[in-house]
């Protein structure tokens, strides 16, 4: 009688940590699928944080290495022909982004010498901090370049939903894209975690 009590116990206590794995497994994927659905749900918050930078907060997706496969296969195709392998990846982040801005140039004369013979021409310039166009009017074209310099800063962060002692529940992971020329604009970003 004794052996069949310590064998059920035995059976019992393997099947309740079984059951005890699964149970914390099933909750995990539910909790991702959670923020996931919250994630894919919420809008862009868009917030000025002084007269030239703009940010961004978006929350982040959490994807496993398969889901990410088969959900952003092009993204993928990508990712490896820069020569990273989808099993070594962390995280990936997508950003689409706008330049529009206005152009108030002076047109000058300006003499270019070509071959030695002067020639009188139109030159375009406008410098500011934050657009750099320059270029000549030729036969009624214009030819030159503009730049726009932009420098985009990415902060990633944890969302908690509980927080214990050595205990910690994530509820959502954000990211948030600002831009330092107030001339751009952040159209779409995206944050997936592979996990």
């Amino acid at each position: 009688m004794r052996k069949v009590a310590v064998v059920a116990f035995i059976a019992l206590s393997a099947a309740v940590c079984l059951l005890w794995s699964r149970n914390v497994r099933l909750r995990g994927e539910r909790d991702r699928y959670r923020s996931n659905t919250e994630a894919l749900l919420s809008d862009m918050k868009r917030m000025q944080v002084d007269s030239a930078t703009v940010a961004v907060d978006v929350k982040g997706l959490r994807l496993s290495v398969e889901e990410y496969k088969r959900l952003r296969a092009e993204d993928a195709v990508k990712i490896k022909a820069m020569g990273v392998k989808i099993r070594n990846l962390q995280a990936a982040a997508r950003h689409q982004i706008e330049v529009s801005g206005p152009i108030d140039a002076v047109v000058r004369d300006t003499v270019i010498i070509r071959d030695t013979v002067p020639i009188v021409r139109q030159k375009v310039e406008m410098i500011t901090p934050h657009i750099q166009l320059t270029g000549l009017i030729e036969n009624g074209r214009l030819k030159g370049e503009i730049r726009i310099p932009v420098t985009l800063q990415q902060a990633v962060w944890i969302e908690y939903k509980r927080r214990w002692i050595f205990w910690k529940r994530v509820k959502a992971v954000h990211q948030t894209l600002s831009s330092d020329n107030p001339y751009v604009q952040i159209r779409y970003s995206e944050y997936i975690a592979i996990q």
